[in-house]
């Protein structure tokens, strides 16, 4: 399983109980003891020059695992040192003795180290001033191509020794955890300037708490049913819009859709020739299939197709009752000739 590392932005810029916790969940799955020694490092470091406590009491015992067990190492050679005061004077001696051959390498080895050391802890004396500014380090470092680049680091102390911190600065170039595209970043260290700025206003929001209670899940199942049935919801729980919608749409009567009341045995009789189209049009009965309001409409209109002739009601009557007359004259006449 890939776990994540620690880069530059995390180390320097995590909350101490984030960022330690982060620490200790690396070395559990990972098993990395060199890397996590240079993260205990830049803690060290991040400790004694900056504004905040950043102590290493709550991995005491990820220290002395490390190195009373690991496999020794470069890197556990190098910056042992750094972590001294977390074992008694017994048991330091066997760090000793398992890191280094004899005592006399030890101290050679170690020689550089120890004077960090001391920097840190006369560093870590230090007491910031209140003020109402933020002092920044501004610093440049060469990468191991020997191009130069510029790292900030926030919410230092102010400057009390400008030989001390740059020389504290430059325990960075003991460490090999910060690299960008295989090339160790910082490899040298050129200068630095510490800035002044003013907070103008500060303000951090209150966690932000749950307005509305999750409803209950029984509720919610039941809520379709009360929607399906027409009944309505329990007192006290509201019922949403949409199966209000339902249940409106359900209640609504349909006229179209009734059952034709009329018995299956019923016989129409159809209007007769003699019998007025708009009287016809008006007495048939509806159709039992659903009917749209606007079949509706057309079959309620009177029967206006006589305006179209050119001829009144009356004369399209008369004309009818001569066409039948004359219809049965010449039936009576077909008869007598067979």
């Amino acid at each position: 399983m890939d776990v994540a590392k620690l880069g530059q932005r995390q180390l320097f810029g995590m909350k101490k109980e984030t960022l330690l916790k982060r620490v200790r969940l690396y070395f559990e799955q990972t098993q990395h003891a060199a890397e996590v020694v240079e993260y205990l490092v830049v803690i060290l470091f991040r400790h004694s020059i900056c504004v905040g406590d950043f102590s290493l009491q709550p991995l005491s015992e990820l220290i002395r695992q490390i190195f009373l067990t690991e496999t020794p190492n470069d890197t556990l050679l190098r910056h042992c040192v750094y972590f001294e005061d977390f074992f008694a004077p017994e048991e330091w001696q066997t760090v000793i003795q398992r890191l280094f051959t004899n005592e006399e390498k030890y101290h050679e080895f170690t020689k550089e180290t120890c004077l960090y050391k001391q920097l840190l802890a006369k560093k870590n004396l230090e007491i910031p001033k209140e003020s109402e500014f933020q002092f920044d380090l501004v610093s440049i470092f060469k990468d191991a191509n020997g191009k130069r680049h510029t790292w900030t680091l926030r919410n230092t102390k102010q400057v009390a020794s400008v030989e001390e911190t740059a020389k504290v600065l430059e325990i960075l170039t003991t460490l090999t955890i910060f690299q960008a595209s295989g090339v160790r970043r910082f490899a040298e260290y050129v200068k630095f300037k510490s800035q002044k700025g003013c907070i103008d206003a500060e303000h951090e929001a209150a966690p932000a708490e749950s307005v509305q209670e999750e409803q209950p899940e029984e509720s919610l199942s039941q809520e379709p049913v009360a929607a399906a049935t027409g009944k309505a919801a329990p007192k006290g729980q509201p019922r949403s819009s949409s199966s209000n919608t339902r249940s409106t749409k359900q209640n609504a009567p349909k006229v179209a859709a009734k059952p034709d009341t009329r018995t299956p045995l019923q016989e129409e009789t159809p209007p007769t020739k003699s019998e007025n189209p708009s009287d016809f049009a008006k007495t048939r009965p509806p159709k039992t299939n659903k009917l749209t309001t606007e079949s509706v409409a057309a079959l309620l209109e009177p029967d206006t197709s006589y305006m179209r002739h050119g001829k009144t009601k009356e004369q399209i009557k008369q004309t009818r009752e001569a066409r039948r007359r004359q219809q049965k004259v010449n039936k009576a006449l077909k008869k007598k000739k067979k």
